[in-house]
Formats: C-alpha cells, sequence, structure tokens
C-alpha cells in the first residue's frame, strides 16, 4: 500500500464481507452537529470510499485537503459500480462502514432509512452552511423527509449525442426539438443506409439503462412515475402512455432501433454510435472520453433530449453525493471532508461530469468543449427520481413490463397500466 500526506489507496476490485469488517466504525458514534470550532486544529484517520472511475482523480484532492487540515488523515478505497450499492447498505447497516461514502443520490433514500448514514441538519445549522447554491435536483436528491443525507458534488443529466455526418447526409443540420420531428430524420437515416445503420440506439436489456431513458421520455412527454406526494403511481396517464408508445415503435413499427435491442445496455448504445452504426444515442457527459477512445475522428455534436409536442423538458436528475456514516468516530472531521469535496471548486474537479453547484455551471472546463456546454445546459431542467426506498424495485417493475411490450407480448399501453398497478401495491 503506498502512503502519501496520510493518504493510502487501495484499489477494491471483489470484496468480501471479512474485507469490510475492520474499518473502525462499529462501535458507538462521537456526539455530532455542534459547531466545529478551530477546524484545522482537528486531528483524526478517516476512510473514504469512493467510486473506482475516481481513482486518477481523488488522491490529488486529498493532497489539498490536507493543505488545509494537516492532522487529519484520509485512507481511500475505491470500488466498482457493480454491486456497489448492495456493499455499501451491507456495511452501514452493519455498522462496519468507512467513514465517508461517495454514493448516487437515488441510494440515499434507502441509506437513511435504514438508519446507516448520518443526518447532516444540525452540521448545516450551527455552522450556517448554506446550502442554496447546489442546483435544486441535488439537493431535493438528498433530501429525505425534510433531512439532508448528505452533500453533493457531481451533477448529470441526459443529452442526445448524434453523427453530424449521418444526419447531414440524410439532409439534415441538426437535432430537432421535438421527438415528432425526429422520428422522420431516424427513418431518413436509416433508410439512407439501407438500415445497416439505425436511426437511433435505446437499451432494452439492462434495468437501469433503460428505466432511465424510459422515464426521461415519460417526463420529456409531460409525464411523472410518481404523483407529487408520491402516493400514487401515474404510468397509466395519458402522457407517460403516449412516451411509451413511441419507445416500443422506435424498435417495433419504424425500425430505427438495432434488433440487438433486448439485449443491449447503454454501454451497447455507446459503441454502436462510436462505430457509426446508430446515428444517436441518449446519455450522459461520462460517455464522451469513451467515444474518442474508439473513435477520436468522429464528427459528433451533443444536444438536448427531444420532448413531445405541447410537453415541457424535464429530465431525470442525476448525481453522486459524499455522506457520512451514523456511526462514524469522527464526525466533526468527516463533516469537514464532504465539505471539502461539495466545495464550488474541487466539485468541479471531483465530478467526471459537472459540478452540483450553479456557481460552477459556466466552469471554463465545460465552456470551452462544445459537447459538454450543451449537456452542461441540460442540467437545468433535471429534476430527481422520488426519493424513496421503493425506487429500485419501480424501475424493475417498468423494465419488465416495457420488455414484454418491446418483444410484442403486450401493448406499450398494457405494460404502462400493469405497471401502474404493481407499483401501487408497493407503495
Amino acid at each position: 500500500m503506498r502512503k502519501k500526506k496520510g493518504l493510502s489507496i487501495m484499489l477494491v476490485g471483489a470484496m468480501t464481507m471479512s474485507l469490510l469488517a475492520g474499518c473502525g466504525t462499529k462501535d458507538e458514534p462521537a456526539e455530532t452537529g455542534g459547531k466545529i470550532e478551530n477546524p484545522e486544529e482537528i486531528s483524526a484517520e478517516l476512510t473514504l470510499w469512493d467510486a473506482s472511475w475516481n481513482e486518477q482523480i481523488t488522491p490529488g484532492l486529498i493532497e489539498k485537503f490536507n493543505e488545509k487540515y494537516p492532522n487529519i488523515h484520509v485512507n481511500v478505497e475505491f470500488f466498482p459500480s457493480d454491486g456497489m450499492s448492495d456493499k455499501y447498505l451491507t456495511a452501514l447497516t452493519s455498522g462496519e462502514s468507512a467513514d465517508l461514502l461517495s454514493v448516487n443520490n437515488e441510494w440515499v433514500s434507502t441509506f437513511a432509512t435504514a438508519k446507516g448514514i448520518l443526518n447532516l441538519d444540525e452540521y448545516i445549522q450551527t455552522n450556517e452552511y448554506d446550502i442554496s447554491d447546489f442546483y435544486d435536483g441535488a439537493r431535493d436528491g438528498i433530501t429525505v423527509n425534510g433531512s439532508v443525507y448528505g452533500l453533493p458534488y457531481r451533477a448529470e443529466t441526459h443529452g442526445m449525442f448524434y453523427n453530424t455526418d449521418l444526419f447531414k447526409d440524410a439532409g439534415y443540420d441538426g437535432l430537432p426539438d421535438t421527438w415528432e420531428e425526429f422520428v422522420p430524420i431516424a427513418q431518413a437515416i436509416t433508410e439512407k443506409n439501407d438500415g445497416k445503420v439505425k436511426g437511433i440506439a435505446i437499451p432494452g436489456g439492462e434495468w437501469g439503462n433503460t428505466s432511465y431513458q424510459l422515464i426521461n421520455m415519460i417526463q420529456c412527454s409531460g409525464g411523472n412515475v410518481l404523483n407529487e406526494d408520491n402516493t400514487e403511481c401515474t404510468l397509466d396517464s395519458e402522457e407517460a402512455i403516449r412516451a411509451a408508445q413511441l419507445f416500443v415503435d422506435l424498435y417495433r413499427k419504424y425500425n430505427v432501433v438495432p434488433e440487438s435491442i433486448m439485449e443491449n445496455d447503454n454501454a451497447a448504445g455507446r459503441t454502436l454510435f462510436a462505430e457509426g452504426k446508430v446515428a444517436a444515442f441518449m446519455s450522459g457527459a461520462y460517455d464522451i472520453s469513451a467515444i474518442r477512445d474508439i473513435d477520436s475522428e468522429l464528427n459528433m455534436a451533443t444536444g438536448l433530449v427531444p420532448v413531445f409536442e405541447g410537453a415541457e423538458r424535464n429530465l431525470i436528475f442525476a448525481g453522486w453525493s459524499t455522506v457520512i456514516s451514523a456511526k462514524t468516530k469522527n464526525p466533526d472531521a468527516a463533516w469537514l471532508l464532504a465539505e471539502f469535496l461539495s466545495s464550488p471548486e474541487i466539485s468541479v474537479e471531483y465530478s467526471t461530469t459537472f459540478s452540483a453547484r450553479k456557481s460552477m455551471a459556466e466552469s471554463d472546463q465545460y465552456m470551452e468543449d462544445p459537447l459538454l456546454a450543451n449537456l452542461s445546459e441540460a442540467v437545468q431542467y433535471g429534476k430527481p427520481l422520488p426519493v424513496i426506498p421503493q425506487l429500485m424495485q419501480i424501475r424493475q417493475i417498468m423494465y419488465e413490463q416495457i420488455q414484454l411490450a418491446l418483444s410484442g407480448e403486450i401493448t406499450a399501453e398494457e405494460a404502462m397500466v400493469e405497471s401502474a398497478n404493481q407499483i401501487n401495491d408497493i407503495l
């Protein structure tokens, strides 16, 4: 293990629960929430669990943190995304997690409901910490029953990537604003290339990617998954059914989607796009470098996800935050690290997409790259998915039903009605 300025880095690939033990947070936690006096004098040793894609980023940020807080040593362990949420939940509920964890905002409600992470309200109030600079979607995503449980650093929504050469060859200069306008473009591209190139890639073979893109289309149709107080499913609404119908029709009626849709996830769509086999796909800024790695000379552009006629743009606001274990022995030091990672300039460095800070929306890092600039604009249209523990179940139900519709076993309308029935049963 290499150590530098109190930082030890361990890349964790597959980790057993016996290895999860021993992080030093199993005992009763220290008192929390008071005013932090003389923070530069705090001495502690912390462990941070982070995502593997931050392996080249976080060490440098910890060095900057130690310039400000030299007596707080931080050990960082990196985890791959596969199975991360389950590992975190098991460790948090057993009291054997790290002091801090970098988490997808969608997990926060589950972790908070399980009483595994610290309620940050007292720290925010007593230290007069201003959370108004975070995007509304970022704040809403880490707020459970009116209380804040994390400090956001990363924000993202989906945009549309498109191949400018394929669009021009079919007689189109750019991306249209509505889905109704997009369909004939996708058809023209598919027909011009004798079906060897399809108009758009959408996933149908992985529950997370498929439900995410379906929900984006539903929201851009004027629909929602649940009502405002999250007590009733609204997927059987006219707006939701309209979006689900197009999701299915792009494949079954218009034939502008690859035949491999039932096996494809978003990574497959990205590869098809980078190889010039599809003209467009929906994704986030994190896919730019991966596409360039496959074909650095691909002429591509980004734009906003289309809306349906008469509807406003409304996309899923996704993001990541730092949360603190409810059993940490060093809550003040943990708060200082979470606060540091979510600070405006540091959050730009920490995030592989966009900062969760509104004040950094026009950062030079984003504005100097046209691909990033267009995707950055999309963040303002983002709203988080319902902050409830049943969210993963809801998305799984939607995935199973839309797959049946994609395979032709049921209609898109039947898929949405049945989804609504099953979801209402678990609310």
